[in-house]
């Protein structure tokens, strides 16, 4: 290797990108050939396939020989395949990735340029923007997520046209594209028992805890095929058992990450808009999420134990107050006003229709 080459080396440090895949041979064509693309002289791809049946993994090894593939026999979902890849990955930063994503020629310099630059910056996410309408936000990620005092998830720009009303650099809460590894190690990286749904705003959460920050960054942009893994065709709402998982894992980040009377509180909230979602399903007639609502709750309960436990472990590494980091939360932007608005619409429906 000539003197430049390692010098280019030096300056732009090994980036490990961690792809997940679950039965997505069809969308991994365009996911990899994107990535191979990038604008960037050193990173190596890890395929992390969660037990797919359907010929991903011959795929892959057959048409890509240059990226390394993990077969695992199961799946173990989001966390569990993540985790997978960061263990083995031999990069500096840890990029992440579903199948169901294309990046953009030059979406990772600027995430490793601000990482580099800014020692309390140690994760960042980038814009992520439709796979099919390339001017439009995402509606899972869009331009950066945050959470409420009381768990709630907010993302911010979804489905909106993109005029660069989102192009500053932000702090945010939730992050799941690109990560100093070290540190992912010694925040205990993602929950794995959160399987899907929450993880980056809790892991997000922990990190803020730890005193480092995690930013927005727009000039780095990747395009998803939002919902394409998680959510049945024309549905806006997640598969049962991935809306059970969501407001599981909300339950289980206030607790985890709240001081006592904060925990409490939220969970409060955050119980009473169950209730509400309750009766809300009930009357339109969509009990089987009803159902997983109620499931969410009694599994919180019934572990209560071991969720107690990891608390202590997450607490312990703490060293800002909850009113530090509410700084970069939200007051709310939860369910239960709109919610008792439609309930309200639908009575005032029926009335009529009786009338």
């Amino acid at each position: 290797m000539s003197g430049n080459s390692e010098r280019r080396l030096r300056s732009n440090p090994l980036v490990s990108i961690v792809v997940l895949n679950y039965n997505g041979k069809q969308h991994l064509e365009a996911c990899l050939d994107s990535l191979l693309r990038t604008d960037y002289p050193n990173f190596e791809i890890i395929l992390v396939d969660n037990g797919s049946t359907d010929g991903s993994v011959e795929f892959v090894r057959k048409n890509y020989p240059i990226i390394r593939v993990l077969a695992l026999e199961k799946n173990t979902y989001t966390t569990g395949g993540y985790m997978t890849g960061v263990l083995v990955a031999r990069g500096k930063y840890i990029a992440i990735l579903s199948n169901d994503m294309e990046v953009d020629r030059k979406w990772l310099k600027p995430l490793v340029k601000i990482l580099e630059k800014a020692p309390w910056i140690v994760a960042a996410d980038a814009k992520y923007m439709n796979f099919y309408q390339h001017n439009r936000f995402d509606d899972v990620a869009a331009a950066g997520r945050w959470v409420d005092y009381f768990g709630n998830n907010y993302t911010r720009g979804v489905n909106e046209v993109d005029v660069g009303q989102y192009d500053r650099p932000t702090y945010i809460i939730g992050v799941i594209t690109i990560f100093r590894r070290d540190v992912l190690l010694k925040v205990g990286g993602f929950d794995l028992s959160y399987l899907y749904g929450y993880e980056d705003i809790d892991l997000g959460w922990r990190l803020y805890l730890m005193g480092y920050k995690v930013l927005y960054v727009p000039q780095s942009i990747i395009y998803h095929k939002s919902g394409a893994t998680t959510r049945d065709f024309g549905e806006s709402r997640p598969r049962p058992f991935f809306y059970y998982l969501n407001k599981r894992n909300r339950l289980i980040s206030i607790i985890k990450n709240y001081s006592i009377s904060n925990f409490l509180l939220a969970l409060t909230i955050t119980l009473s808009e169950y209730f509400v979602l309750l009766y809300y399903f009930f009357l339109t007639k969509r009990r089987v999420y009803g159902l997983q609502l109620f499931r969410a709750v009694c599994y919180v309960f019934a572990n209560l134990r071991k969720i107690i436990k990891k608390r202590a472990q997450v607490q312990a590494y703490r060293v800002r107050s909850d009113k530090e980091i509410k700084r970069y939360m939200l007051p709310y932007s939860g369910i239960i006003y709109d919610l008792i608005r439609k309930i309200e619409d639908l009575k005032r429906d029926n009335v009529n229709l009786i009338n």
